[in-house]
């Protein structure tokens, strides 16, 4: 018996993802929401800066929403647009922004 495997709108081939994977030093990344997929690279500190700079207590989503604009590499558009999907596109985005944890170690 055969996986079935279901295409996602805005599904990228392989061929696609290899070449994001050689031009993103920092690594690409996926998020599927309700059927479709979209492609992010890795934010570096130009990214993070991108977004930082729309941080108003009064449009918290802005910072979300210049992340994922100045990250996106392709796939579905509509997790961008549609406001459901860009709740759970959020959530995910959100990890990015935490980045690697640090320790500070007094001497």
């Amino acid at each position: 018996m055969q996986k079935e495997t279901i295409k996602l709108v805005g599904q990228a081939t392989e061929a696609q993802i290899n070449e994001w994977k050689a031009k993103n030093k920092y690594g690409i990344y996926a998020i599927e929401v309700d059927g479709h997929i979209g492609y992010f690279k890795n934010p570096g500190r130009n990214e993070l800066n991108c977004a930082m700079s729309k941080a108003d207590k009064d449009k918290a989503l802005e910072i979300f929403e210049e992340l994922a604009n100045v990250t996106f590499l392709g796939g579905s558009e509509e997790i961008l647009k549609n406001d459901q999907m860009f709740i759970g596109v959020c959530q995910e985005l959100k990890v990015k922004l935490d980045g690697k944890k640090a320790h500070l170690v007094n001497l």
